[in-house]
């Protein structure tokens, strides 16, 4: 055995396994299996993964190289399998182990005896990540003896055509697998990788060839950045950690009209369904330009010295520097009082925008807060037709020179607003956040949060980089073939060249037709029309809903903050958390120190809670109201499930992970496709779960286990949680543990299907 052992190693062996056949989701990760010999604290671990995807615009093509390289920290030598599952309708290319510098190939072997082996490591190892393992189809390669501080670079490829959904190309790199067991064994399997494996760093990067037929590239899953590299090609990056627990998702539009408009669709057929509209800019800002009119307006009172001032000082001089010559600007700046760069509007040539940076370089910061009279003084002068008027107010306080009163001011300001953008900035603590949201909501602007130590120029650059070019103004939808209903946001904002719209909602009715868009450009109204259909059933695009929901609960706790709360207001919040799995002031309770403890409330208790909070207008300053006001302001705003959570979480909680089979402590969260789990008393429990549900129990990795996965498929990322999960259906409830039932009663087993919607 050891001498076959021995040539097999000096032979370097490698044996690769495609599986394919079987259904389900698969995932683009890859792992080592440490297997035969003595027990050793398994610590092979991935020190990282790359992964390039090549796309051919004209082609419709893609082609993935994933790299990986693994280490093995152990004292011992280990052997191990790698497993890596291959999308759905993958071409494989080829596969290559790198041993030092030398590149070897693999083999084909039956695909039965590899599904086997998969059952087989799940049921012996008993971590419940691993029925996420086989999916579609999977690669396995014997990796022969890892020497102690040894490491292997793994490198594979696979090419393929990507789906398109009405205007727009999809590309997925799946990360979320599903299994159907089978039922053969084999003799030996060992642990898996130690849990830390899977916080490896992650990077994924897209190369698009023929960038010229695509409209700004958008992700609803992630957070990306998008750079022009010249030569026609757009580069698209995600950086990350190995943990994330959702498939990437990058939609490219395609360009096809001086306005691009795709809609994307999901929806049950007993509902009204969901929808997704991407609205995108121009090609060529050269074809857009609406002249501006930018007045901008800095608090300089006390409070502001140091950095901050510095920082804001930076922040408009690079709003002054992003003027167009067709543009014209004012620079307003207030403490005690109210003082001009000029009075009126300056046209932005050199000289002029030269003379603005020496006037922003000599104030300094003293006195008190005049809100009132600044903006008086940035609104009173009415906008001027065929441009587009932006005011960017910027502070750190709360008013305490003339009207003091936020209601009073907001009111003041209300009646000044004809057709200006206000985009709010709040620095700190100490400012108002109900008068800063009342700006930004009856201006059709945003508020951002700048919190105590973060970069004030940074935040005001992002601005300043989105409102550069300025496409269309008045936006609206003038005519859809179905009802468009709830949608957010419910003002379209104006669409600004490289900045893709994005606008979700719900639709009665099915069926193709024309969607009519209309905006203003120079003064003059525009028309597009764009062929969409509404689908009665579309299973796909499950991020859309959550999406939807996420905006929605930001624009009520917005309502509830600025109007006050009520009863119904609360239940629709605390519904909308407990459905979509979003987390929610009235889902859980949410603490502004690290530790976040969640837990299902009571709609009474909701209710008095949200009533408490509900501070009047003059109250609502400090880290509690800057907390609430800023997680609300970036749902509104939240394109990705990237941003959603960070947003939910206030950017403090504990990350979502998915990979570790026992419960994390008592009060941690997770969300899992729709829904969110909670640790309560060493189990994971849906909040779904209702009250007399009656519970059906079964034993983790029995054969009732893997019976009713191979039932209910979509049971597999809530298994993946661990060994103790309880998951809510109609009327039903299916508990893992390892007290439950191994194999099924045909009463309980039909019970559980109904209430998980499959068929017997």
């Amino acid at each position: 055995m050891h001498a076959q052992r021995f040539f097999s190693w000096l032979a370097f062996s490698l044996t690769l396994v495609v599986l394919v056949g079987l259904a389900g989701e698969v995932a683009a990760q890859g792992w080592i299996e440490p297997i035969h010999g003595r027990p050793v604290d398994p610590v092979v671990s991935r020190v990282r993964s790359d992964v390039t995807v090549t796309v051919d615009g004209t082609q419709r093509a893609a082609r993935f190289e994933v790299e990986e390289v693994f280490r093995n920290g152990s004292g011992a030598m280990l052997e191990g399998d790698y497993l890596y599952p291959i999308p759905a309708g993958a071409v494989f290319t080829n596969f290559s182990l790198y041993m030092g510098s030398q590149e070897l190939k693999g083999e084909i072997l039956p695909a039965e005896k590899a599904r086997a082996i998969y059952e087989e490591i799940v049921r012996r190892k008993k971590d419940p990540a691993l029925i996420e393992l086989v999916g579609h189809g999977v690669l396995r390669a014997r990796v022969f003896p890892i020497d102690p501080g040894d490491t292997r670079r793994i490198v594979l490829r696979y090419t393929q055509v990507l789906g398109r959904d009405g205007d727009l190309l999809r590309l997925r790199y799946p990360r979320i697998v599903g299994i159907i067991p089978g039922t053969e064994h084999i003799e030996q399997a060992g642990p898996l990788l130690r849990q830390g494996d899977h916080n490896h760093p992650f990077s994924l990067t897209v190369r698009v060839e023929g960038a010229d037929l695509f409209a700004t590239p958008y992700s609803p899953t992630h957070t990306i950045e998008v750079r022009e590299r010249g030569d026609n090609l757009l580069e698209i990056t995600h950086a990350g950690r190995g943990n994330e627990p959702r498939d990437f998702q990058l939609f490219l539009p395609l360009r096809e009209a001086l306005l691009g408009a795709s809609i994307v669709t999901h929806s049950l057929g007993d509902e009204p369904g969901y929808y997704m509209l991407l609205i995108s800019p121009p090609t060529s800002p050269e074809e857009v330009t609406i002249p501006r009119d930018l007045t901008m307006v800095l608090d300089i009172s006390g409070s502001m010295e140091g950095d901050k001032m510095e920082q804001a000082r930076a922040a408009l001089r690079q709003l002054v520097a992003g003027l167009r010559p067709e543009d014209r600007f004012r620079i307003i700046t207030f403490n005690s009082v109210v003082r001009s760069f000029r009075p009126g509007f300056t046209v932005a040539d050199r000289a002029n925008v030269d003379e603005a940076r020496d006037y922003l370089a000599a104030v300094r910061p003293e006195g008190s807060t005049n809100i009132q009279a600044a903006l008086e003084e940035a609104l009173r002068p009415e906008s001027a037709e065929g441009r587009l008027s932006l005011v960017v107010f910027l502070t750190d306080g709360k008013p305490t020179v003339g009207e003091t009163a936020p209601e009073k001011i907001a009111v003041l300001a209300q009646g000044l607003i004809d057709r200006e953008r206000v985009f709010a900035f709040g620095v700190g603590h100490d400012v108002n956040t109900y008068l800063l949201d009342r700006l930004s909501d009856g201006g059709r602007g945003t508020t951002s949060y700048v919190r105590p130590g973060e970069d004030v120029e940074m935040a005001v650059a992002s601005l300043s980089s989105k409102i550069s070019y300025p496409a269309l103004s008045d936006l609206r939808i003038a005519a859809a073939p179905v009802q468009l209903e709830d949608f957010y946001p419910s003002s379209l904002p104006d669409l600004f060249y490289g900045e893709e719209l994005v606008l979700f909602g719900r639709y009665r009715g099915e069926g193709s037709g024309e969607l009519v868009l209309e905006g203003s450009r120079g003064g003059e109204v525009q028309r597009f029309e764009y062929d969409v259909e509404f689908a009665r059933r579309e299973y796909g695009n499950s991020f859309i809903p959550r999406l939807w929901a996420a905006r929605k609960a930001g624009a009520l706790t917005a309502q509830v903050r600025l109007h006050g709360a009520s009863t119904e207001l609360i239940e629709e919040i605390r519904e909308l958390g407990l459905r979509y799995g979003i987390l929610t002031e009235y889902t859980s309770y949410l603490v502004e120190e690290p530790n976040m403890l969640p837990a299902a409330v009571p709609l009474r208790e909701a209710v008095d809670r949200a009533q408490a909070v509900s501070a009047p207008a003059e109250a609502q300053v400090g880290a509690m109201a800057f907390n609430r006001a800023d997680r609300s302001s970036r749902l509104r705003q939240a394109t990705s499930m990237d941003e959603a959570e960070a947003a939910m979480v206030g950017g403090e909680g504990k990350a979502a992970g998915r990979w570790g089979s026992g419960v994390d402590s008592e009060g941690a969260v997770r969300h899992v496709d729709d829904r969110l789990f909670v640790a309560r008393a060493g189990e994971w429990r849906d909040i779904r779960l209702q009250e007399g549900a009656y519970v059906v129990e079964v034993a983790s990795f029995s054969d009732a286990y893997f019976e009713i996965l191979r039932r209910v498929p979509e049971l597999k990322a809530f298994f993946a949680l661990g060994e103790r999960v309880i998951i809510a259906g109609d009327g039903v409830a299916l508990r893992l543990t390892p007290e439950g039932l191994t194999r099924w009663e045909p009463e309980k087993l039909n019970m559980v299907l109904r209430g998980f919607g499959a068929s017997r």
